[in-house]
């Protein structure tokens, strides 16, 4: 019988030890639509994903490709079906060129010779049918960008004949512009009829790309939607199952509070004269484009760039910035929630509690020798506040979920009672009912007196949680926003355009 889907996974179930991942899934997707994948972490998106790849097998249920049983015992069988995947992680090989990495295992020879140059002319032909003409694929994929290391790896699945391709957080870690040649080549290849299963957090993402998208709920299926009938908050109630509260943005904080943090015209290889105050129980936004400066502003004051000229006090207590460094800002009460959580705010290999009592190991030791009772009690407390959802203090941390990794990492400057809080990109690779629960404790955070500071390329999330929102432009302060009488636009526009605004800022 003639069908138009490409793909139908029926009955999908798979467990883990203690754990129904997936229950029962039916899955089915059209040929040469772009159909997203949405749901809270553990919602079973991965998991589905990795069968219909051939990484996982499924405990009962079948998998039809183009009205066809199909049996994937692993990766290879998936490949030879005609479906590709692209990882978050990607796993190009950094030394060799792009053309290289593109035919690894499928070099075309003459004779027993391989045909580089036959090599590289393919691959430069396959990138231009994608519409892409401005990679070297003569060069070591570790010197091109991520974003353009990501298209070598779409380049790898295409070769492979892929009729369906798996794009797991494809924007993760793309600027605007790398996203917008993305969002392009995922056009062309709609064009070409090849098919899409597009995962992210994202969801203006999903709206904007997507035909339909299926939502997983708990391992269980919610439904299959047409994008067109869907709206933000719609999505949002289809994923966690309940509508979201609104919550007004913050209104601004008394001028009578106590400065916490002041820079006086701080500059270094990045920034330029930077001047901000800081007072307590206020969170401040700080918003710009890829590469304006949000991240060195907050690693400025947390001691991990030097600064060329200017100053930094705490408490109105000047700091010698040569002598300045992490050490001395944890000392005073600075803590830093990094963009990478994984790779600068965790010890994977270790488990929560000890990453929880990293930077207060001080305060939870003596004469060298841990108190583990104490340790077990702040810690339980700490988990039991920030509701992480771990099945003991004892598990490795690498075994959580994002969100749940992040709220280890509050955790851990919560435990070392830290009073100034520097979060970069707080919510990145975390589902929307994670980033809700984030929201709530940087709110409480506020509301305890502790000073926040937001770097987020999210305009919606520091408006919802800032008094006041800082535009940074080329490593400059160009304009200052209040969220409760401006317009989310008014903001964008500042940041694209770097527009020198009347608040004493744009000394650039």
């Amino acid at each position: 019988m003639k069908t138009d889907n490409i793909l139908e996974m029926r009955g999908i179930s798979k467990s883990f030890p203690g754990v129904k991942a997936l229950k029962g899934i039916n899955f089915t997707v059209r040929k040469g639509e772009v159909h997203c994948l949405a749901g809270a972490n553990g919602a079973g998106k991965s998991t589905l994903m990795k069968i219909l790849s051939g990484a996982y097998q499924a405990d009962s249920g079948e998998i039809w490709i183009e009205g066809q049983k199909v049996h994937l015992r692993n990766p290879i069988d998936a490949l030879k079906a005609g479906i590709g995947t692209i990882y978050q992680e990607l796993s190009v090989v950094p030394k060799l060129t792009a053309a290289e990495n593109i035919f690894l295992n499928n070099y075309p020879q003459k004779g027993l010779i391989v045909d580089w140059r036959k090599i590289s002319q393919l691959s430069r032909d396959i990138f231009a049918e994608i519409g892409i003409k401005n990679i070297d694929v003569d060069r070591p994929v570790e010197t091109l960008t991520i974003g353009h290391q990501q298209l070598v790896e779409l380049v790898k699945v295409l070769v492979q004949k892929a009729k369906i391709v798996i794009m797991d957080e494809p924007s993760a870690t793309l600027s605007a512009e790398e996203f917008n040649v993305l969002k392009g080549v995922i056009k062309d290849l709609k064009k070409k009829g090849i098919t899409i299963i597009y995962i992210s957090h994202r969801l203006e993402e999903l709206l904007e790309l997507g035909d339909r998208v299926t939502v997983l709920r708990d391992g269980s299926l919610v439904g299959t939607f047409n994008i067109k009938d869907l709206d933000h908050d719609r999505l949002v109630e289809l994923i966690v199952g309940h509508p979201l509260t609104a919550g007004a943005p913050n209104q601004g904080v008394s001028e009578g509070k106590e400065v916490v943090l002041a820079l006086k015209d701080v500059s270094n290889h990045k920034l330029k004269k930077i001047n901000l105050s800081v007072r307590s129980g206020e969170v401040v936004g700080l918003f710009g484009l890829v590469g304006s400066g949000r991240t060195e502003v907050l690693r400025v004051i947390f001691g991990a760039d030097k600064i060329n000229s200017g100053s930094i006090e705490f408490f109105g207590q000047p700091i010698n910035p040569k002598a300045y460094s992490p050490t001395k800002a944890c000392q005073m009460g600075c803590a830093l929630v990094p963009e990478n959580r994984k790779r600068e705010g965790l010890v994977l290999g270790l488990t929560v509690w000890e990453n929880s009592i990293l930077p207060a190991l001080n305060r939870f030791s003596k004469y060298g020798l841990i108190k583990s009772r104490q340790i077990n009690t702040f810690v339980a407390e700490q988990i039991k506040n920030l509701r992480v959802k771990t099945p003991s203090q004892h598990i490795c941390v690498s075994k959580l979920s994002g969100g749940n990794q992040q709220k280890v990492v509050i955790a851990k400057w919560l435990l070392s009672e830290s009073r100034l809080f520097l979060f970069d990109e707080p919510t990145q690779g975390i589902d929307v009912g994670a980033k809700e629960e984030i929201y709530g404790i940087i709110n409480h955070l506020a509301s305890l007196g502790k000073s926040i500071i937001i770097a987020s390329s999210e305009l919606r999330e520091l408006t919802k949680l800032c008094n006041r929102i800082i535009v940074m432009y080329d490593g400059c302060f160009v304009e200052e926003f209040y969220p409760a009488s401006t317009r989310e636009e008014k903001i964008l526009q500042c940041a694209v355009a770097g527009r020198k605004g009347m608040t004493g800022y744009g000394s650039c």
